[in-house]
């Protein structure tokens, strides 16, 4: 059984694009060696079962640190308790781990442990009950650039001297007009572009394989339409390497991170594929989008989550501090 799971596993991930095994697979093995077959097989069953293979890639690597850690400490992760849960939580935090990603590495790890008592391979969740970090819903660690950031991006990507010039201010067009998940830039197609009701449309595969049909802004299809001349028209994935291959998830960061740098934007560090999705989402509200309108676009389940990514620029440019500082005295005279 391990075989064939494993193989509906690997042809998961094959379909999103990868052409090997990743490394958090190899990594998950090592670290599940001492675990009986029989629980190993419920492992890959338990990621075989998620919906999409970028969940079940994040589920695999979450597992595979708190199994690297229950090794360390040599505990045996089918008779934790709930105190070895809390010892874990406060190792992410001492990590340096934010809130929300401790937070969400427990949730993964808990859901595991409900998965084997569904299959009855334990009798309880107990490491379920590990306190976890509070989060705001209302912080986001991401602020969206500026309009005028944005537009400093998209001139930059059109002007990059790299040899891939016309990919790359393609791939900046469509994340900041459209505001995709970088994964799900990844697994675009070239059948994902069509046209409905006379419009340009990007099909885009979301979380859940969730399906959403998107305008594409005629300023993003003249950039995709100069990329694909000089791409071709073969089938597959939409956007290549220069030796042909499929994009992955590190070369767009890696690809925003240098536009970032070009436009001269403070701190280019740390402006992320994320960041040009919560531009998106700052940009469209303060052009008249409505809160429902930007939800759908991104594929929000909650509309509180669209909320997070509009209350960041908020906050700051709407800080009391300003106020304050207005009726102070700045000088020693």
């Amino acid at each position: 059984m391990t075989v064939l799971v494993g193989h509906i596993v690997d042809s998961a991930l094959a379909s999103s694009g990868q052409a090997k095994e990743p490394l958090w697979k190899e990594h998950l093995r090592a670290e599940m060696a001492l675990l009986q077959p029989s629980i190993q097989e419920l492992v890959w069953a338990w990621l075989s079962r998620q919906r999409s293979p970028h969940t079940g890639a994040a589920y695999g690597r979450d597992l595979r640190e708190w199994l690297a850690f229950c090794n360390q400490f040599d505990l045996d992760p089918l008779t934790v308790d709930v105190g070895h849960g809390d010892v874990y939580a406060r190792s992410l935090q001492v990590r340096g781990l934010s809130a929300r990603s401790a937070a969400r590495k427990l949730a993964a790890v808990s859901s595991w442990y409900t998965y084997l008592v569904r299959r009855r391979a334990i009798k309880a969740n107990e490491f379920g009950g590990a306190n976890r970090p509070e989060t705001n819903r209302k912080e986001s660690k991401t602020v969206g650039l500026t309009g005028s950031e944005a537009a400093a991006m998209v001139r930059a990507a059109i002007r990059d001297p790299h040899r891939q010039r016309l990919r790359t201010a393609a791939i900046i067009g469509l994340m900041i007009s459209v505001g995709p998940r970088v994964a799900e830039v990844v697994a675009l197609e070239l059948g994902s572009l069509g046209y409905e009701r006379g419009m340009r449309t990007v099909r885009i595969v979301g979380k859940g394989e969730k399906i959403r049909t998107r305008r594409l802004p005629a300023e993003a299809g003249q950039l995709l339409d100069a990329y694909l001349a000089e791409r071709g028209d073969a089938p597959g994935p939409l956007f290549l390497t220069a030796g042909g291959r499929p994009m992955r998830t590190g070369g767009i960061v890696d690809l925003v991170s240098r536009i970032a740098r070009q436009a001269g934007l403070f701190m280019p560090e740390r402006v992320t594929p994320h960041t040009l999705r919560h531009t998106f989402a700052t940009v469209a509200e303060e052009s008249g989008a409505s809160v429902r309108e930007i939800q759908d676009a991104l594929g929000h389940a909650s509309a509180a989550t669209t909320e997070i990514y509009l209350h960041a620029p908020k906050r700051i440019e709407n800080d009391p501090s300003v106020r304050v500082a207005k009726v102070l005295t700045w000088t020693g005279s």
